[in-house]
């Protein structure tokens, strides 16, 4: 009876998988100038992490990336809610500060158990090459220019959704120039360890970074995958891991 019992959470498990991978986009968009790339890797069969890249229009781009408190089912159950919040938001077009303060609005009103969730969402302007950015507690972005520098966003106050009627949100604008790449990331990529437990960091992200002449997007975000694969060696994720880069060509 226990086996019989074990099956069919496992099943009931791998079904929720892929239920919940189908909630992230099948393919990328794609706008003239631009490429993408995304990943993601949950340290469970189902995790908190989550993204989209939701045309809007325009030649514009809603990017989202989030990680949902805890692990396991509660976290992969508050990720489908608070996705599903965002992308009805986002579709309104609103500026993305003022997307962000409505899906907290609706996360307070039903979230019993006490999650959060942290937020990075942007609209990106292909036309006018301008990254209009929100973000909510989330992990701040590495922005590697033409010349191969790399930089980390500025940083002003941000809090996650879901814990505080009116949380502080970090809001900014860059302007990407030609041969710019942008990473967004969770926590789970600089969280990764090694068997000794040394963690892979932003440093080892920023080392990770590096685009060459003729890579696009997905394969930098392979790239990334890869260093922290290697880096761990055989250690499991801690934590789930996902990457979104956009380049500019």
């Amino acid at each position: 009876a226990q086996i019989i019992e074990k099956e069919r959470l496992e099943r009931e498990l791998q079904v929720a998988k892929e239920i919940q991978m189908s909630i992230l986009p099948e393919t990328l968009p794609e706008i003239h100038g631009y490429s993408f790339g995304a990943m993601i890797e949950p340290a469970r069969l189902v995790g908190g992490d989550f993204y989209d890249l939701i045309p809007l229009g325009e030649e514009r781009i809603g990017i989202l990336i989030g990680d949902v408190t805890d692990k396991g089912m509660p976290a992969a159950i508050f990720m489908a809610r608070s996705h599903a919040f965002l992308r009805a938001e986002a579709n309104r077009c609103l500026p993305p500060g003022e997307t962000l303060v409505t899906v907290n609005q609706h996360l307070m009103e039903m979230n019993r158990r006490g999650l959060f969730v942290t937020v990075f969402y942007g609209i990106l302007d292909g036309e006018r090459a301008t990254f209009h950015y929100a973000r909510a507690g989330h992990e701040l972005p590495v922005l590697i220019d033409a010349a191969g520098e790399k930089h980390i966003l500025p940083m002003k106050p941000g809090q996650p959704l879901g814990i505080m009627p009116y949380p502080f949100l970090d809001e900014n604008s860059i302007n990407l120039s030609t041969g710019d790449s942008l990473i967004l990331y969770t926590d789970g990529v600089t969280d990764a360890q090694d068997p000794g437990g040394n963690m892979f960091s932003e440093d080892g992200l920023l080392e990770a970074s590096t685009f060459k002449p003729g890579m696009n997007a997905q394969e930098m975000c392979n790239q990334i995958f890869q260093k922290i694969s290697e880096f761990r060696l055989d250690e499991p994720p801690v934590d789930d891991v996902t990457l979104v880069t956009v380049n500019k060509h």
